[in-house]
């Protein structure tokens, strides 16, 4: 998990872990501190605003909070998640792969012929739609 993300200058730069001067210089109320928060904040904003929205819930999990080390100590920076299980492979989509019945020996549902039996199918995966990425990247420019 990277330690901090510094923006300035239109570009967005990871560091981990974040060296101490970054440390020293961005603590807690500081004016370099508040702007990386309100950065932050913005990028939360667009993340839930272009997050893709079925039932809404991906959406309204989207929060940011402080980065802490391994100890739980504050770290250098904020950081934006979803923790919904479901938020990572929306996020980085899914590849092909069987699927075979809960129960019973086949699977059936209505097709455009009648009703339809199969012992297993492939699901086609989905695509990636990187709405934290892409928050990121819109406050970047």
């Amino acid at each position: 998990m990277p330690q901090g993300i510094y923006a300035g200058g239109g570009a967005i730069v990871v560091m981990d872990p974040a060296p101490l001067v970054y440390i020293n210089v961005f603590h807690k109320g500081s004016g370099p501190d508040r702007n990386l928060k309100q950065r932050t904040e913005r990028v939360m904003v667009t993340a839930k605003a272009i997050a893709p929205k079925r039932s809404g819930a991906l959406a309204a999990s989207i929060a940011m909070d402080r980065n802490r080390n391994e100890l739980g100590r504050f770290a250098f920076g904020y950081k934006v998640y979803t923790p919904i299980y479901y938020g990572g492979f929306v996020h980085e989509g899914t590849g092909p792969s069987p699927r075979w019945p809960n129960s019973g020996k086949v699977m059936r549902w209505s097709g455009s012929d009648g009703l339809v039996y199969r012992d297993f199918v492939m699901h086609p995966g989905t695509p990636a739609q990187p709405f934290l990425q892409n928050a990121l990247v819109a406050m970047a420019n």
